[in-house]
């Protein structure tokens, strides 16, 4: 019931909003027929291909493919929770905020756990006020009194149940306790006892600065482990949190790279050179969450981690990660005889962090320098070890050019043939194959992959207006469309749930075939009905069958062979291909102009 109310009260927000008027705020806005169009906001051009459909309140680019509701525009332009944006539009509009807790057990339990630790932390507080071993630490550390209140750092004395008194005395269980991860079960017997005992305790807030749980830094050596953060909680999960990031996002917002480091402290020591665009992870490795969540903010991110080995393992994965997300990464390194931000503000002060962030380099090239550097580059055999290594993280890459910059980066450094190079790496391979077709041919088979993408486009837009005709396309195509993975999409528009609220189901498909579905439903070309969607699975059929013998030809090129089972299959495709030309295929380039309307040209984007 709850949940029916709240998704109620979010599509009253929707409807309620101008959605042309919201984003006019951020975009200047023309109108050209039924829509509004400027330049993107999420990617740079010089012609508009941005487009505001007021009718289905919906936004799309044409560009880049960033597309979806009111709320979608506002969540990525500005870093916000979905909910906070929802709430900031239902006061615009008039509406009253739902009740959050009411009838839902939920956020009654959140609200409780949250209670629990603001009391755990007054606890913390209290107690470093009065710890002379907590004054000794922070004077060791050289943080500043502002920093010391900024941060709210406690101290957790040598007691095994001070916490737990506390909190009994606030009314809250030991139950309750363990759910708020602040007391671990007794080893021996029954009860519960403090999970930390003399340490600097840190409270770690979410991006909405909300307190979510807490680490504990030791105080002595010998203490194990170093750092002991607040376990898995319904509000503490460490792959989602940054910690800092409720500083952080402001200057993000403002342009500033996000900066990753190690730890708390060097956090708080960016903190002190004035770099409050800096976060950490909590105790591990940069997650895919953290990647979407920084590319909502910016399209680089810059690493300062340890240079020691395990930082440069965290520091390799993370590169991977980030990439994969579409941002450029980029490494910041520190003077020499300095270990982290914090050693370095504290031994050579503020400005030689600030000169190290504005010395960052492509990790790529880093690691280049790095490998230049290697003692045994000189040999043959140093040579092609640091080739080897750089060719998996080179992939990653995805952009020719840019691949194409690394490879004349590292021919030059490391004094290798650039042709050598090039071939070692599989660049400017000769495309030829046993059947002595020329690279003409070769070059229009890459084009099938995108041909069907289009394909899908057109014929999604057609299905949205005849969804009589799904059950018999999904039988046609069963296999194509699972490879789409529009299988879900299909469904939704056979039983209507795509109809009766476009802009809310787009919201809540699979990210990976919302850029699909945004196309067909902003396709502006003539509905050719059953006999255009006939077409369209004759083409795609066609299409894949192309696509199936030109992959069994390069295996042939590839492999040399012309075992008798590969010419079976060649001869099997022949025959099917042969079948296909037979049929009446529609041209692959026909309605291109249906994404733009009369008069507009796909060249928008630049």
């Amino acid at each position: 019931m709850a949940k029916q109310q709240y998704e109620a009260w979010v599509a009253a927000v929707r409807e309620a909003t101008d959605i042309v008027d919201v984003i006019g705020r951020y975009v200047a806005l023309k109108r050209k027929g039924r829509n509004y169009w400027g330049l993107c906001p999420f990617h740079r051009e010089k012609t508009p291909s941005f487009s505001v459909d007021p009718e289905q309140k919906l936004f799309y680019c044409f560009g880049c493919h960033t597309g979806g509701t009111v709320f979608t525009f506002l969540v990525q332009h500005e870093g916000r929770e979905f909910r906070e944006v929802v709430e900031a539009l239902a006061k615009d509009a008039g509406i009253p905020p739902m009740d959050r807790d009411e009838d839902n057990p939920q956020l009654q339990e959140e609200k409780r756990l949250r209670s629990v630790l603001e009391w755990t932390l007054e606890y913390f507080l209290v107690h470093a006020r009065e710890s002379v071993a907590f004054a000794a630490y922070l004077d060791q550390r050289q943080i500043a009194t502002t920093l010391h209140e900024r941060f709210q750092l406690g101290y957790a004395p040598e007691q095994w149940e001070g916490l737990v008194q506390y909190l009994s005395r606030h009314g809250v269980a030991p139950e309750e306790m363990e759910h708020a991860g602040v007391v671990v079960r007794r080893r021996q017997g029954s009860g519960v006892v403090d999970r930390w005992r003399n340490r600097v305790m840190l409270p770690i807030w979410d991006s909405q600065g909300r307190l979510v749980g807490f680490g504990g830094r030791s105080i002595t050596k010998d203490q194990e482990p170093k750092y002991l953060n607040s376990p898995e909680t319904a509000l503490f999960r460490k792959g989602n949190l940054l910690y800092g990031s409720h500083w952080a996002r402001g200057q993000w917002k403002r342009g500033e790279r996000p900066l990753i480091v190690e730890g708390y402290f060097d956090v708080i020591a960016c903190h002190q050179a004035g770099r409050v665009e800096a976060v950490a992870t909590l105790g591990t490795s940069v997650t895919e969450w953290h990647a979407r969540y920084l590319a909502r903010f910016h399209q680089e991110v810059d690493l300062l981690y340890d240079q020691d080995t395990a930082g440069q393992e965290a520091m390799e994965r993370a590169f991977v990660i980030l990439s994969a997300a579409g941002l450029k990464v980029n490494v910041v390194v520190l003077p020499s005889g300095v270990k982290d931000p914090d050693e370095c503000v504290t031994v050579l002060g503020a400005d030689a962090l600030n000169t190290s962030i504005r010395g960052r380099l492509a990790y790529l090239t880093y690691r280049i320098n790095q490998a230049a550097a290697d003692p045994e580059i000189g040999t043959p055999r140093g040579k092609a070890l640091a080739i080897e290594r750089f060719k998996p993280l080179w992939k990653v890459v995805g952009d020719p050019v840019e691949q194409m910059g690394y490879l004349e980066q590292m021919a030059q450094r490391l004094r290798v043939n650039p042709s050598i190079l090039a071939q070692s790496f599989g660049v400017w391979q000769d495309v030829r194959h046993t059947f002595g077709k020329n690279r003409h041919n070769m070059e229009r088979t890459a084009q099938v992959p995108s041909h069907l993408a289009s394909h899908a486009v057109r014929l999604l837009a057609l299905l949205l207006h005849h969804p009589d005709q799904v059950p018999f396309v999904m039988d046609e195509l069963q296999e194509w469309i699972k490879e789409q993975g529009l299988e879900t999409v299909l469904e939704d528009v056979a039983q209507g749930r795509a109809a009766r609220d476009t802009a809310r189901w787009i919201e809540l498909l699979d990210p990976s075939v919302r850029t699909t579905v945004m196309e067909a439903v902003n396709y502006q070309g003539p509905d050719g009905g059953t006999l255009e969607i006939k077409d369209y699975i004759s083409a795609i059929t066609r299409q894949r069958q192309l696509q199936r013998w030109n992959l069994l030809k390069e295996r042939v090129y590839q492999e040399g062979s012309m075992a008798p089972e590969v010419l079976e299959e060649v001869r099997i495709e022949q025959h099917r291909l042969s079948v296909a030309k037979s049929r009446n295929v529609i041209a692959s380039e026909q309605g291109k102009e249906g994404y733009y309307g009369a008069g507009k040209t796909r060249g928008t984007s630049n």
